[in-house]
C-alpha cells in the first residue's frame, strides 16, 4: 500500500484529475444498503462542507444531488453497493464518478482519531480536492467485463464444493472399502450408504455446472480476438485468457509489464534503509483467483515442457536444480510471471505468440553475458521496480 500512495495509479489519472480540477462540486458518499452518508464541498468555498447528512435514504440520494447544479466529480469507496450506484448516475449529466481504495482511504480516515459515517464521507471528499485522486482512485470495470469474470468466480467457487464432496467421497471410501489388513470388503450401513449416494448424485449435478459455466464461457470468448491472442501462449488455455481478457480489460490502463505483474501480486516484499536492502517473499496483492490459474498454467508447463522453462531461464532451471521441490516451484512462480510479461505484449502488439521466434530471439540475446546475468536476476524476482511492487488499479468517468 505504501509506494501506491505515493506515486500515480494509471496513466490516465491526468485526465480524471482535469475533471477535479473544473468541477463545481467535490461530493463524497460512504454507501451502505439502507442509507448513505453524504458530504457536499464546493470547490469554490473548500473550508467548510455546504451539505452533509449522516443518514440519508438510497432513495432520496438523486434528489439531493440535482439540488447541485454544473459540474460534480461524486467519489465513492470501492466497497459496499457502488455498481448500482453507478447505473444511476449514467442518467446523469455532468457527472464524474471516482471509486477510491478502501485500504488505503481507511489509513487516513484512522487519522482523525474518530469512525463515523460522516467522517468517512468527508474524507473522501477533501482527499480529492486536496490532490489525493491519483494514489487513491482505483479501476472500475466495464459492465460487460465485470459479468463475465463474474462466470470465471462462478467457476472457481463450483470447482471448490465439487473437490469438497470428493474428498468425502474419498473419506468413505478409506473407512469402508477394501480394508488393507485383511483384503475384505465392508458392508455399508443404510446410513452410510445414504451418505455415500447422497454425494455421488451431488458430485455429478457439480460436474454437470461446471461443464456448463465453461460451454458458456467458451461460447462468450469465442468470437474476442484477445483471447485467441492469449492462448497463443504456452500453457495459457481457454479459462485463464478469458479471466485475464475480463479483469485486465484493457492494457491501457497498465504502466508496463512489470506494472502489470505487481497488480497480480507478483512484486516482491521490501525493505530498504541506507546501504541495507532487504527483499521478502511475493506481496500477493490483487486477485488471487488469477495468481492460481496462472500458477496452474505453470506448473503444466514445468511438469510437460521443461524445455520451455530452460529457455526462459537457462541459469535458474538447469535439470539438476529442479529436482529440489522447493526450487522447482519458485521456478513456477518464475514462469508465471514471465507468461504475464507475455500477456502484456502479445495484447499490447496484437501479434500471436510464437515460442520459435522468441527461442531465436533469446539465443540472440543470451549471447551477451551480461544480458543473461540480468535475465537470470528478473527470473529470480529480485529486481522488481519499487514503484509498481504494489500497483493500483485505474478509474473511470461515467
Amino acid at each position: 500500500m505504501a509506494t501506491g500512495i505515493f506515486h500515480k495509479n494509471f496513466p490516465q489519472v491526468d485526465e480524471l484529475q482535469k475533471k477535479v480540477d473544473e468541477t463545481d462540486y467535490i461530493i463524497g458518499l460512504d454507501l451502505h444498503k439502507k442509507t448513505t452518508a453524504i458530504t457536499v464541498v464546493d470547490i469554490n468555498k473548500p473550508d467548510k462542507p455546504v451539505f452533509q447528512r449522516k443518514r440519508l435514504k438510497n432513495i432520496e440520494l438523486a434528489e439531493v444531488l440535482r439540488h447541485f447544479p454544473g459540474k460534480k466529480v461524486i467519489v465513492a469507496e470501492a466497497a459496499y453497493g457502488w455498481f448500482p450506484l453507478r447505473r444511476m448516475l449514467c442518467i446523469m449529466e455532468n457527472v464524474t464518478f471516482v471509486l477510491f481504495d478502501p485500504r488505503k482511504t481507511s489509513a487516513w480516515i484512522k487519522t482523525s482519531g474518530i469512525k463515523n459515517d460522516r467522517i468517512d464521507s468527508e474524507v473522501l471528499s477533501y482527499a480529492c480536492l486536496k490532490g489525493g485522486l491519483p494514489a487513491l482512485a482505483v479501476y472500475m470495470p466495464g459492465e460487460q467485463c465485470r459479468d463475465k469474470f463474474k462466470l470465471v468466480i462462478l467457476r472457481d467457487r463450483l470447482v471448490g464444493q465439487r473437490t469438497q464432496v470428493k474428498n468425502q467421497l474419498k473419506a468413505i471410501d478409506r473407512d469402508y472399502g477394501i480394508n488393507p489388513y485383511t483384503g475384505e470388503v465392508a458392508d455399508l450401513s443404510g446410513e452410510v450408504a445414504f451418505m455415500q449416494g447422497l454425494l455421488k448424485k451431488q458430485l455429478g449435478n457439480l460436474n454437470k455446472r461446471v461443464k456448463d459455466v465453461e460451454t458458456k464461457m467458451t461460447k462468450t470468448g469465442r468470437k474476442d480476438p484477445v483471447i485467441a491472442l492469449l492462448r497463443s501462449i504456452p500453457h495459457i488455455g481457454p479459462i485463464t485468457a478469458f479471466a485475464l481478457r475480463n479483469k485486465m480489460e484493457n492494457t491501457q490502463r497498465f504502466q508496463s509489464a512489470k506494472h502489470l505483474c505487481s497488480y497480480f501480486g507478483f512484486g516482491i516484499r521490501q525493505k530498504q534503509s541506507g546501504d541495507g536492502n532487504i527483499t521478502g517473499k511475493l506481496t500477493k496483492r490483487g486477485n488471487t483467483l488469477i495468481r492460481k490459474l496462472l500458477m496452474q498454467g505453470s506448473q503444466g508447463l514445468r511438469s510437460n515442457y521443461p524445455d520451455y522453462v530452460e529457455l526462459y531461464f537457462p541459469g535458474l532451471a538447469k535439470p539438476e536444480q529442479m529436482k529440489n521441490f522447493k526450487h522447482a516451484n519458485k521456478v513456477a512462480v518464475a514462469t508465471a510471471r514471465k507468461n504475464l510479461t507475455f500477456v502484456y505484449r502479445t495484447w499490447k502488439t496484437g501479434e500471436m505468440f510464437d515460442i520459435n521466434t522468441y527461442r531465436e530471439k533469446r539465443e540472440e540475446m543470451l549471447k551477451d553475458p551480461r544480458r543473461l546475468k540480468s535475465e537470470e536476476a528478473d527470473a529470480d524476482l529480485r529486481t522488481v521496480d519499487p514503484e509498481y511492487t504494489l500497483g493500483s488499479n485505474a478509474g473511470l468517468t461515467v
